[in-house]
């Protein structure tokens, strides 16, 4: 089977769009609705048109042109909640962006789909969901596997989970198979591996900014060990409470990952997006910057991400890591 052409839809910061350029795929566009993704992508890929519209506002019309030329579609959906009867999703407001993915995959046809989605989706309504997902693809013509995928496992310095949603159209002559090679936990890339070099190299490289944590929060930071939480007796007395104001008098626990450091012989867990929420550098009394986090995800430290601290976050954090869509890109290429 040969593909050689991809659209890339909810492109985000472009993880998805960079690995499989890297596998030698053309994109014919990328679809993308909020601002400043939209900025990261054209400083990053000018070459790469970016249709940056609501993807429900795209008319089938416009997209028809495109069936025939287009091997594959890519993407990650947001999935904020579902309805389902029996094996048919439901539309409404809350999971009308996965009939999107579906409407595109089938206007164009392509020969092979790709979506990927956080792993819970396997397990919301009981699994009728990911029933009602796999019976809608298989309507409009595709043989679907979905699995859960680790990145750790294809070189990925992070121990990040998603499920992936693949088809192949019932008239090709392949299965759809995810990649059986897969590293052991000895062979796991670490975050040494990926980020040591930076240190003392704050603001050299473009979002490679610490952030300037305030004295109370650096001192509690410092109290934290390589790899772990924060300690199980608890912290100091004179650092324990929330400095910020809505915490004010709130004893700290280990919630999300803010008070979490990371080790250096070890994967990463999953870097979530949002202000403040990446977890803190194996040494240094911080948490991770936007370069490192991208470091992580497997960026190459070419892509520079565009808008506020917070959005730079978000860009990275819900990105689908670059090496992980390599490896996935140069599997389905031999299929």
């Amino acid at each position: 089977m040969e593909i050689n052409s991809f659209i890339d839809l909810f492109s985000g910061a472009g993880g998805f769009l960079r690995g499989f350029m890297d596998a030698g795929l053309k994109p014919e566009f990328s679809v993308e609705v909020w601002e400043p993704a939209i900025q990261t992508h054209q400083r990053n890929y000018p070459e790469v048109p970016v249709w940056d519209r609501d993807i429900r506002t795209i008319s089938n019309e416009e997209i028809e042109k495109y069936k025939g030329k287009v091997d594959l579609i890519i993407g990650g959906p947001p999935c904020q909640g579902f309805s389902t009867i029996g094996k048919r999703l439901v539309k409404d407001p809350r999971n009308e962006l996965v009939f999107e993915f579906i409407r595109f995959v089938n206007v164009i046809k392509p020969k092979v789909f790709l979506m990927e989605n956080v792993r819970g989706l396997l397990s919301a309504n009981n699994g009728l969901v990911k029933d009602a997902i796999t019976a809608e693809f298989e309507a409009i013509g595709y043989k679907v596997h979905h699995e859960v995928i680790c990145a750790a496992d294809y070189g990925v310095p992070q121990m990040r989970h998603r499920v992936l949603f693949l088809g192949v159209r019932n008239d090709v002559d392949a299965e759809p198979t995810f990649p059986k090679k897969k590293l052991s936990k000895e062979e796991y890339a670490t975050v040494g591996d990926a980020i040591m070099d930076l240190v003392g190299k704050e603001n050299e490289f473009p979002n490679h900014v610490p952030m300037k944590h305030n004295d109370i929060v650096t001192k509690r930071i410092a109290c934290i060990k390589e790899g772990e939480g924060i300690p199980e007796e608890g912290l100091p007395e004179d650092v324990a409470n929330g400095s910020r104001s809505d915490y004010k008098g709130n004893k700290l626990k280990n919630f999300s990952h803010v008070y979490k450091r990371l080790s250096r012989y070890k994967p990463a867990t999953t870097m979530v997006p949002g202000h403040n929420a990446f977890p803190l550098h194996p040494t240094e009394n911080r948490s991770l910057t936007v370069r490192e986090a991208a470091r992580i995800q497997t960026f190459p430290d070419d892509v520079v991400f565009e808008g506020t601290r917070q959005n730079q976050c978000i860009q990275v954090g819900n990105a689908v890591p670059v090496k992980l869509a390599y490896e996935l890109a140069m599997h389905i290429k031999n299929l």
